[in-house]
């Protein structure tokens, strides 16, 4: 009896040791004294090797550095005290830290089937917001998949976490999932309907669905609940955008600058409201700052490039040079280097896949689908890899004239250049350049033997990777653009893109609007972002010369009273005749008809009007255009030589000015111009779509058996 009461003694002494070793490494562990913590544990160990706690303090102090060293603790302590609920979830946590996401699950599952007290509901709620942390960390790191893995951990352990359904939803709208984005944020603006970053999300949703109206009923929602809000004001400044509500995007986006200065994106979206409104030079420094906060949004580098395009400040010269350096930082380093196993047969059917964000209702298709239509189906299989979640009844109409087609909005840049190669594409066209919903850096890891630039981008991408950019000799002159261009430039021999006009353009007004009011009027239907100060000053000299004109001027929301000032000191600062200035807002329909109002058009330069000059000659109105010497600056050359009117084209602004002055002050010659002029479009290269079609057929015939030879086995 006395050896059995010392021996309970002993035990219960070693015990009460034990617990002042682990008081003290707590102690220790808390106070970043890591060997120390080790020391007394060990001492622990020492004298019961299996001890729970002590397993369990161990795995804490290695979890940090060496997670999986630390699960082989967790394991031990969980085995002897299975009670424990700080065990199961440290183990839990351990095991995601080791990326050993199914492990955690099964653990997780069987966690929940214990019954603990109330003790464990602390502690998984502190798991659950360490993990909504780091899947947030994750999904702003842009890895998708395993943010929703980490979430669906997260509504394992609560199924109503509001947070936790919100961030689900946005993954799912980052991923193509679009209803179920819209359905998994609806569920978490019920379950907290008062949560202002809930509609905000929301508003990401509807804006990508195309529904901006429902967008910014979101967004009003949030800034009603709160007006303080930044990411809603950044956010609303894009979608009032699209609406052509430039003066109220320019406030919210400066609003939101205001109350979180470091905000990158608000930054952006104040760049591209001044782009819109033809500020170009605060554009760019407002683009300059976002990047300077988040060096990494690529689209924010697109959209400088895209400023400095259109200024007349910045020669072309420097926009090649910005150009390439935004090829040399971004897309450079992505460059995969290793043999393509295309089949090399020089004559068989190529394989041709097109990548765009605008196989939707946008200008690109006016230009695209007649080419598509005509194109010899024998010839090509055809690929299409749409960049946008959101499709509609264009894209339904597009579909089928596709082999294959692909929404790749939901696949990172290296699953998109994967899926690419396994269609053993030939040749990839890039159908955006630096526009929106571009996937450049698809193209920069070279997933097809020929890469092409066509149609989105009239200059240089800067991408190394994309070999050539098909152009014509009057758009790109031979001889001065090569060196504007990383690309070598494909001229195809008569035009480089054909137009096609809508099914349903109005008739041509038969009798000149001047023969009806007796004054002439000259218009601009082109954005404010393409006119140059410039420009202006040459159309002021044109109303001073003929004194009795108007100018028809198409403004986005000119109706607001900050653009419509600020519009006015412009033109009023050129010299320009503001009471005999016609505004009209840019309209979602009846556009067409606008052009019955409008004599002559005045091309704006140094940036050119594009689809707009092609709609000009087909409702029937001349244009007169300067010729400039880059592509941007000479699209009105290559539109008014192809339907043979090189008479309306100008190589100064003086010649300009007489051009534009003579033509409107001879009313037979303005009349003859007029006559027949959506006829003289039709019989041209520019709606020649089978003959263009040949030709570029020719071309990638030619870039192909080019690349058979350059990449030809060395014997």
């Amino acid at each position: 009896m006395l050896d059995h009461h010392g021996g309970r003694a002993d035990r219960s002494a070693q015990g009460g040791t034990a617990q002042r070793f682990l008081a003290k490494a707590r102690d220790h562990r808390a106070a970043g004294r890591h060997d120390r913590a080790r020391n007394n544990l060990s001492r622990v160990l020492g004298a019961e090797p299996n001890h729970p706690e002590a397993h369990y303090e161990l795995g804490q102090l290695l979890a940090p550095s060496a997670p999986e060293k630390a699960v082989a603790h967790f394991i031990t302590a969980l085995r002897g005290a299975p009670e424990k609920p700080a065990y199961w979830l440290a183990l839990a946590s351990a095991l995601l830290a080791g990326e050993r996401l199914p492990d955690a699950r099964a653990i997780l599952e069987k966690y929940k089937t214990q019954s603990f007290g109330a003790e464990s509901l602390a502690l998984a709620k502190a798991f659950v917001e360490r993990t909504v942390t780091v899947a947030q960390s994750r999904y702003d790191l842009g890895k998708f998949q395993e943010a929703d893995a980490l979430i669906d951990l997260v509504i394992l352990l609560d199924e109503h976490h509001a947070y936790a359904t919100y961030l689900a939803g946005a993954v799912a709208a980052r991923t193509n999932r679009a209803e179920l984005a819209f359905d998994l944020i609806s569920i978490a603006i019920y379950r907290e309907p008062k949560n202002a970053l809930f509609y905000s999300g929301l508003s990401s949703v509807l804006t990508n669905r195309g529904d901006h109206d429902g967008a910014i009923s979101a967004l009003e929602k949030a800034l009603k609940l709160d007006p303080d809000l930044a990411m809603a004001h950044a956010n609303i400044a894009g979608v009032y955008q699209r609406r052509f509500r430039y003066g109220e995007a320019l406030r919210h986006a400066e609003r939101a600058i205001v109350l979180e200065p470091g905000n990158a994106g608000a930054h952006s979206n104040r760049g591209s409201a001044l782009l819109a409104l033809g500020r170009l030079g605060e554009a760019v420094e407002a683009f300059d700052r976002a990047l300077a906060l988040d060096p990494s949004k690529l689209f924010v580098a697109s959209n400088r490039l895209f400023a400095k395009l259109y200024s007349a400040d910045v020669p072309a010269e420097e926009y090649a040079a910005d150009a390439r350096a935004f090829g040399q930082r971004f897309a450079d380093p992505l460059l995969r280097n290793r043999p393509f196993a295309n089949d090399r047969g020089p004559d068989r059917p190529l394989r041709v896949g097109f990548v765009s964000g605008d196989f939707c209702n946008h200008a690109l298709v006016r230009f695209f689908e007649p080419y598509l239509r005509a194109v010899d189906r024998g010839s090509f299989t055809a690929f299409a890899y749409m960049t946008h979640a959101s499709e509609d009844a264009v894209s339904e109409r597009l579909r089928p004239l596709f082999d294959r087609w692909h929404n790749i909005a939901g696949l990172d840049d290296d699953e998109a250049a994967d899926l690419i190669e396994r269609d053993a594409v030939d040749i990839l066209i890039d159908l955006s350049g630096h526009s929106a919903g571009n996937r450049l850096l698809v193209f920069a890891r070279k997933p097809a033997p020929v890469q092409v630039s066509w149609i989105g981008h009239p200059a240089t991408t800067g991408l190394t990777a994309i070999d050539y950019r098909l152009s014509d000799s009057l758009i790109d002159p031979i001889g001065s653009a090569e060196a504007l261009h990383t690309e070598k430039l494909w001229r195809l021999p008569k035009v480089w893109v054909t137009y096609g006009s809508p099914d349903n353009l109005p008739p041509v007004r038969e009798r000149a609007p001047c023969e009806d009011t007796g004054y002439v009027t000259f218009g601009c239907f082109n954005r404010l972002t393409k006119i140059s100060d410039e420009a202006l000053q040459t159309w002021a000299r044109i109303m001073a010369a003929v004194p009795d004109a108007r100018l028809f001027m198409v403004v986005g929301d000119i109706a607001d009273p900050d653009v419509r000032r600020a519009v006015e000191e412009r033109l009023n600062a050129v010299g320009m005749p503001l009471d005999r200035i016609i505004f009209q807002p840019r309209v979602n329909s009846d556009y067409y008809e606008l052009y019955h109002q409008v004599d002559i058009a005045l091309d704006p330069y140094p940036y050119n009007g594009g689809t707009t000059s092609y709609d000009t000659l087909s409702m029937g109105v001349p244009f007169v255009t300067l010729r400039g010497g880059h592509a941007v600056a000479r699209h009105g050359v290559l539109v008014l030589t192809s339907v043979g009117l090189p008479e309306l084209i100008a190589d100064s602004p003086d010649a300009y000015v007489a051009i534009a002055r003579d033509l409107a002050c001879d009313r037979v010659r303005l009349r003859a111009t007029r006559n027949c002029l959506r006829e003289r479009m039709q019989a041209s290269p520019l709606m020649d779509h089978r003959g263009f079609t040949d030709d570029v057929g020719a071309a990638f015939r030619g870039m192909w058996q080019r690349w058979l030879t350059a990449s030809a086995p060395q014997l």
